[in-house]
This record gives C-alpha cells, sequence and structure tokens, in this order.
C-alpha cells in the first residue's frame, strides 16, 4: 500500500505568503506608499460604521445591564470608547475625506491607525469580561455571542488594511483568554482552545482578504498604467506614424479626421469632415481600372453592415502616383446597442504590397535562371489539370544536363551557374509563349507543352531542345561540351493528372541517363515495372547486407615484365537467393543513390582486410571508395578500424578513388589523402583520363599509382592502335615524371599485354591473367602461382572461378600464349579449356 506522503511548507515560503497579504513585494516605495493609501482609505471609509457600532453597544450595554453601570470598570471602558470615537475615528475620517484620492501612506500613519483600533478591543474586551464575569449563565450566552460577532465582524471590515484588522482581532482575542484564564478558568476552561482555534481562523480570514485586496490594487494599477500607455501611443501615433485615425457618424460621414488624413489626401480638415468616406475615396480612384474601382464599393458595403471588417484594400492615385490604403475599423454603438458610426483606422501600405509581391516573385522564380523554380512549376501543373472530367492534351520534357556535377567540382560552382544560365537562355529560345519552362533544382529543367497530342511532335522538339545545346559553352577558357538526357511523358496517353506525367516523366529521364548521354526517351509502360524492380532490388540489397548475401571477389594484379603476382582488387558481388547473381552494375549505382554504399563500402574494406591477413607475403589488396562513402563516412577512422581488426599490415592496403570522388571538395581530399598516406595507406587514382581534372591538380594529389582505364586499353591490339599507344603512353610518362606507379586494367589479350609492356607499363589485370575468384580460390591460386604450379593456377582462375557477369570471355588464343609462356603443357591447357567449355 502506497505510503502517504505529507509536504510541510519552509519557513521561506510561509514568510513569502505572509508578506504578500502585507503588502505588494514587487512594487517600489512610490508605488508601495500608494497601496498603503488605497488600504488605510478602505478603512477610513468604515470608521463611520464602526463608531455608530461602538456607540450602539455601549448604549445597549448600559441599557441591558444597568445594575452594573456604576461600576468603576464599566465607566472607564465605556469612556475611552467614547473618547476614542469622539477623537480619533471622527476626526480622521473627517481629515481623510478632504485628502485627494491615492494619496500616499506611512507605515506609521498604519500603526498608529491599528493601535487606536486595538485599545478599542482591549476596551471592548475588558467590558465584556468584566460583565460576563458578574452576570448569570443566561445573560453570559449573549455576550458570548455579541463579542465572538464583534471580532468577526470588525476584523473583516479592516481586512484591507492587516495591521488594523490582526490588531482588532489579536487584542479581543488575547483579551478574552486571558480573562477566562483569570477569572473564570474552572468553569470555562474549555473556551480558551476553542476562542484560539477561532482566533487562528479569523486571522487566516484576514490575511486571505488583505491578499485579495492587494491584488486588485496591483490589477488596477496595472489596468491604469496600460490606458496611459495606449493613450501615449495613440498620441504618438497621429503625430508620428504613417498611419491614421478615422470616425464617421451612422451615414458614413467623416465626423473625425487625421491631421495625417488631410495631409495625404490635400485637403484640409474642414473640407473633409462631413464627406461620406468610401464617396471621398472613389474621388481618389484609378479612372482607368474597373476592377480597382469596385473595390469602393466593397468599403461601402462593409460599412453599411454591423460586422467589424480588416485590411479592406483599396488604390488610390496621389500626385499621379498610385498608392495603396488598407481599412480597418469596428462599429460605435450607441447605449441601447445600435450601430452610431465607425471608429478604424486607415495605412499606406504600398510599400509591404510591393515587398510582398517581390517575395511571392521569389518563392516563384529561379533567382540564378529567371525560370520558374519547382514551387511555381508544380502549381501551374497542377492547376492545368484541375478542370475534374477533362484531361488537356500536353507533353513533358524532363530534363537533366550530362556531366554536369563534374564541370561543377572541376571549374568551381561560379563556372558551374553561368553554365546553368546559358543552357536557360537557349531553352527559351525553343520553346514557344504558352509553354512552361522551369528549373526544378540543380541542372535538372523541366518543360511542359500544352496541345501537344502526336508523339513525332514531342520527337521533334526534343531534338530541336538538344540541337540547342549542342554547341559548346566556352566559360574561363575552358570549353565545354554541354549536352542532356531527356525524359518525356504524355498526357492522357501516359497520365491523367500531375503527380503521374511528373513520375512518367522522371522515370522516362532515368532510362534516358541509363541508356548513356544526349539521350531521348519517352515513357513506356515497362519503364514503371523496371523502377518497381529496382525498389525491390533495393530492399533486397538491404536485405543482403543483413543476411550475408554479399561476397568479395579477388582479380590478381600482376607484373607485367616478369609476370609476378603483386596484389589483387577486391571486387564485390550479389549471390541472391532467387535471381542468382546480381551483377554489379545493377546495385553499386543503387546503393550510392541510396547511400547503402555507406555501410556496403565498410563492409567490403572489413572483409577484403581479413582476407588479405591471410595470405602469404607482402601481396596487397586494393579496395574501389566510392565518392558517397569519401563524403559521408569517416573513412579514416573505417581504414584504421578495418586494419586494426584484420591485423594486416597498413603498406598491405591500397585505396582506390576515382577523380570525381576528390574533386568533390579538392581542398579537404587532398588532407585526408595525405593523412591516410601519413598512415601508411597508398592511394591508386582509378580510370585515369576519364575526368576533367588539370595537370597541376593531379600534381597536387598524394598519390602512388595511375590506373589506366579499360577504354584505352581495348583498342591497344588494333591495327589503327596509334591513337590509343599515343594516349597511354602520355600517361605512363606523366605517371613517371611524378614517380607514380601505372597499371593498366582490362587486359584481356596478349597483344595488349606486349604493347603496355613495349610502352613501359608496370603492372597489369584482367582476363588475360585471372578471373575475378572467391577468398578460398584467391587462397589456392597464390598456392599454385608461387610454388609455379601454373596450370594449376590457370585452372583456378579460368575453371573454377565464379562466372563472369558483366565481362567479356577470355579469348582461347590469348590463354595458350600466356599459359605456353609460363610453361604450361599443352595438355593442361587443353583440359583446362575443354572444362570451362
Amino acid at each position: 500500500m502506497p505510503s502517504l506522503t505529507v509536504q510541510v511548507p519552509s519557513w521561506h515560503s510561509v514568510r513569502s505568503f505572509l508578506a504578500s497579504c502585507w503588502e505588494d513585494p514587487d512594487a517600489d516605495a512610490t508605488l508601495a506608499a500608494q497601496f498603503r493609501g488605497r488600504q488605510f482609505d478602505a478603512v477610513v471609509a468604515q470608521l463611520p460604521m464602526f463608531s455608530l457600532v461602538t456607540l450602539v453597544l455601549i448604549g445597549a450595554a448600559l441599557a441591558v445591564f444597568q445594575d452594573y453601570v456604576d461600576r468603576p470598570m464599566v465607566v472607564v471602558c465605556a469612556a475611552l470608547l467614547c473618547l476614542l470615537v469622539a477623537f480619533i475615528y471622527v476626526p480622521v475620517w473627517r481629515a481623510w475625506q478632504r485628502k485627494p484620492d491615492d494619496t500616499p501612506v506611512s507605515p506609521r500613519s498604519a500603526w498608529a491607525l491599528a493601535v487606536a483600533v486595538a485599545l478599542s478591543g482591549i476596551a471592548f474586551s475588558c467590558l465584556s469580561l468584566y460583565l460576563f464575569n458578574e452576570v448569570d449563565d443566561q445573560r453570559r450566552v449573549l455576550i458570548a455571542g455579541v463579542v465572538a460577532a464583534l471580532i468577526s465582524t470588525c476584523g473583516w471590515m479592516f481586512a484591507s488594511l492587516p495591521q488594523a484588522a490582526l490588531s482588532w482581532t489579536l487584542s479581543m482575542s488575547a483579551a478574552v483568554v486571558i480573562g477566562i484564564a483569570v477569572l473564570q478558568w474552572q468553569r470555562f476552561a474549555p473556551l480558551v482552545p476553542l476562542m484560539s482555534l477561532y482566533a487562528f481562523a479569523l486571522v487566516g480570514t484576514v490575511l486571505l482578504t488583505s491578499r485579495q485586496f492587494l491584488k486588485r490594487l496591483r490589477a488596477e494599477h496595472a489596468l491604469t498604467e496600460q490606458h496611459q500607455l495606449v493613450g501615449l501611443l495613440l498620441n504618438d501615433f497621429e503625430e508620428n506614424a504613417s498611419d491614421w485615425l478615422w470616425e464617421t457618424d451612422g451615414d458614413g460621414r467623416l465626423t473625425r479626421v487625421s491631421a495625417r488624413l488631410a495631409q495625404t489626401t490635400g485637403l484640409s480638415i474642414d473640407a473633409l469632415r462631413g464627406q461620406v468616406l468610401w464617396d471621398m475615396l472613389a474621388n481618389l480612384a484609378p479612372a482607368d481600372n474597373d476592377a480597382l474601382r469596385d473595390r469602393y464599393q466593397t468599403l461601402a458595403q462593409h460599412m453599411r453592415g454591423v460586422s467589424a471588417f480588416h485590411d479592406v484594400s483599396l488604390a488610390v492615385v496621389l500626385q499621379g502616383k498610385r498608392r495603396w490604403w488598407s481599412f480597418t475599423a469596428k462599429p460605435l454603438l450607441d447605449t441601447a446597442g445600435a450601430k452610431c458610426g465607425w471608429r478604424g483606422v486607415a495605412s499606406d501600405v504600398t510599400d509591404q504590397r510591393e515587398r510582398n509581391n517581390e517575395l511571392l516573385r521569389q518563392a516563384n522564380l529561379d533567382s540564378l535562371t529567371g525560370l520558374g523554380n519547382r514551387n511555381f512549376f508544380n502549381r501551374r501543373l497542377a492547376s492545368f489539370f484541375s478542370t475534374p472530367g477533362l484531361i488537356k492534351p500536353c507533353v513533358l520534357f524532363m530534363l537533366d544536363l550530362d556531366n554536369f556535377k563534374t564541370v561543377n567540382d572541376s571549374l568551381g560552382h561560379a563556372a558551374g551557374d553561368v553554365l546553368l544560365c546559358e543552357v536557360a537562355r537557349r531553352l527559351r529560345g525553343q520553346v514557344r509563349r504558352d509553354a512552361l519552362l522551369a528549373r526544378l533544382g540543380g541542372d535538372e529543367f523541366a518543360l511542359l507543352v500544352p496541345g501537344v497530342f502526336e508523339r513525332e511532335v514531342a520527337q521533334g522538339l526534343g531534338n530541336r531542345l538538344q540541337q540547342a545545346l549542342q554547341a559548346p559553352c566556352v566559360i574561363n577558357d575552358h570549353r565545354i561540351e554541354v549536352h542532356a538526357s531527356i525524359g518525356v511523358g504524355c498526357a492522357p496517353q501516359d497520365a491523367d493528372n500531375a503527380e503521374d506525367l511528373l513520375k512518367v516523366a522522371d522515370m522516362a529521364l532515368y532510362a534516358a541517363k541509363a541508356a548513356g548521354r544526349r539521350t531521348l526517351r519517352f515513357f513506356e509502360r515497362h519503364m514503371e515495372v523496371d523502377a518497381r524492380d529496382k525498389l525491390g532490388l533495393l530492399a533486397d540489397l538491404s536485405d543482403a547486407l543483413r543476411e550475408g548475401q554479399l561476397e568479395v571477389h579477388y582479380q590478381p594484379q600482376v607484373r607485367l615484365r616478369d609476370n609476378a603476382l603483386i596484389g589483387f582488387e577486391a571486387l564485390v558481388r550479389w549471390r541472391h537467393p532467387s535471381r542468382g547473381m546480381v551483377p554489379p552494375v545493377q546495385f553499386i549505382a543503387l546503393a550510392e543513390d541510396s547511400g547503402l554504399i555507406v555501410p556496403l563500402g565498410r563492409w567490403v574494406l572489413e572483409q577484403a582486410c581479413r582476407d588479405a591477413a591471410q595470405w602469404p607475403g607482402d601481396k596487397r589488396v586494393a579496395v574501389n571508395v566510392s565518392a558517397v562513402e569519401f563524403e559521408q563516412a569517416e573513412i579514416r577512422q573505417v581504414v584504421r578500424e578495418a586494419l586494426r581488426v584484420s591485423a594486416l599490415p597498413v603498406q598491405r592496403l591500397e585505396l582506390e578513388l576515382t577523380e570525381s570522388t576528390l574533386l568533390a571538395d579538392s581542398v579537404a581530399a587532398i588532407k585526408l589523402l595525405q593523412d591516410l598516406r601519413d598512415d601508411g595507406v597508398r592511394i591508386a587514382l582509378d580510370d585515369f583520363g576519364t575526368g576533367f581534372s588539370s595537370l597541376a591538380y593531379l600534381r597536387n594529389l598524394p598519390l602512388d599509382k595511375l590506373k589506366i582505364d579499360r577504354s584505352f586499353v581495348r583498342t591497344l591490339d588494333d591495327k589503327n592502335n596509334e591513337q590509343s599507344v599515343a594516349i597511354v603512353q602520355a600517361i605512363h610518362r606523366l605517371a613517371s615524371a611524378l614517380g607514380l606507379d601505372t597499371i593498366a586494367e582490362g587486359v584481356e589479350t596478349e597483344a595488349q599485354k606486349l604493347a603496355l609492356k613495349r610502352i613501359g607499363c608496370g603492372l597489369g589485370q584482367g582476363y588475360l591473367f585471372a578471373k575475378a575468384m572467391t577468398g578460398a580460390q584467391t587462397l589456392e591460386f597464390i598456392e599454385a602461382y608461387e610454388n609455379d604450379n601454373v596450370d594449376l593456377a590457370m585452372t583456378i582462375a579460368h575453371v573454377k572461378a565464379p562466372p563472369q557477369l558483366a565481362d567479356q570471355d577470355l579469348r582461347v588464343d590469348d590463354l595458350r600464349m600466356t599459359i605456353g609462356r609460363r610453361g604450361v603443357p599443352l595438355s593442361h591447357w587443353a583440359a583446362a579449356t575443354a572444362a570451362r567449355q
């Protein structure tokens, strides 16, 4: 059973409560004296009644108890009460009546009155006790009732001034208790605690009543200050504000005219007084706009009614310039509650309207290009489909610039802004006046063309848009190729509302970007299925991370001059329980768009470090790091943790990053790369030659290796390969000048290998050497390769290795040449080839 806890108030809280009953603790000395004067005034106002009650009680006592009137005690008490009435109460009351209201009173005056009241209480008590001791029990009951009533009644009368009320209550109560204890203790001892309890209750009542009286005084004072403040503000308002007050009679005629109104209109106050307000304003209305003139009839209708109105805006012409005035008013009521006029305020809101119009313009327009923004476009598109049951034919083009991020990152945001403005200018020149062109954000534009129904017309317009962007744009001496991917959705064929039309056009744009640069795609129903499949694939990828469906495979990296095994590149693979092996091209971009690439990349790094720690020797493992990981993840801490858990020596880890990853924030990227290199991690620049980085920027990067993109390697074995050879030679010479290693990826033929060796490229990677293998197969491959058991190594690399989903098969002739160079018997090669087939 829960215990009942009673919280006893502290002495501080009790004292604070008593102080709030006595006087206002927040009032200064002047205000406290004014409040004390109000309290004193309330008590003095009761003195005539108190004096009358005193005289009546004295007369009644002398009449009822006439047998005792000659006793000295009776004479002394009666005489004292009469003297107090004649020489204190009545003079104080008369003198106070001649003083002004809210006269301050000192504490000494309040206590002087309290002493007089206490003397009256003691005199009444002594008189009552003397008679109580002398008379019979029947009369004692009468005396006790009169005394109790007198204590409570007069205590309540004096409660507004706690000094007087407590003096009266405590003096009478104390005198009664002392008298009973001295004169009649044996018979009336129980009356002592009862009287004490009665006095305690009366004291509490007096204090609470005094506290409420003080609260009322504070409220009245606050209200008075508020009224004074309102008066000052109104006076200042009329003198200094740009607004003005007005007042009319029941017929709408001006009865009070502000000097500000007269000054604004150029008319005198006398000329304005008596005019009907709406007629006077109508004379200032623009003469060429009937819609604006109709607003004055709206004001007249409001003023003929009986309800308050707010912010009725009217246009006026003053000194040849249009201004906007806003009127707010409430009706004036007579004593019978009927409307007898109006009182209100008028404001010049011209500047406010102009600011609002500017804000509205900024809210609807893109500040960079001057086109409509996403908010404006969505509202206009929704209004296009606002008529129920009517679908207007239209075409929606969604445009997205190709490689805009690369331009933005390499040349800076200022150059990107110039490019966006130029694109907006070119697009604006290709659209007709009834079309709606907007920049939705970033490098994404939208164009809504109403009335177009035929697909061929839409195709032609899309082609013109791409042709308009075809000419290069020169910014800061940089020649930039501008292309756009375009997705097209049509109504009513593809959608019957704004939301669905945006959705289908966006899906078409996604398909266009997936198909390559400068591509236009119309929406097709299978795109919706593909979009749902991608959503499902994304959900499955999240499950794959939790359920361990992902695998890390490893592709060897070989030194070209002696075929020595240097290390491996870690490649993630997804073995889906129902889809089978999902190609990386299908889920890596999806992971980057969704943010799952961060936990995915962390897992790949940790798994690769664990696997590499089991390899014999000092073979390195190269792990790709995406731009999203580099920007969002604490990559340095992630790398340190992976190395610590796996116990892999730091010099055996190599991180591969693309140019776009490093260009996103060059200063921060260089700092982070330098920190990683200081830790001992090797850094390789992947897909070199496909980005836009300058040589000066490359010189500042803390790198160890350049990785030549497979697109340059693929054509090295063509007959007319001079251009490819020149590009690879240039990259190799650049790397040598910077002290960097070079590795060529995508080496698939012996001819490509020989060409790379002649150029001087140090390392190679590709199907010519081995496919990507599982972790267990990689261990077997290393053991066979290091023991010169090349036929077994090749079998593992090309026969046992998992199917390569997105790559080409190794050519048989190239496999023979590679095996022959390692001295593998032809029978072993034939067995390996047969097994592959």
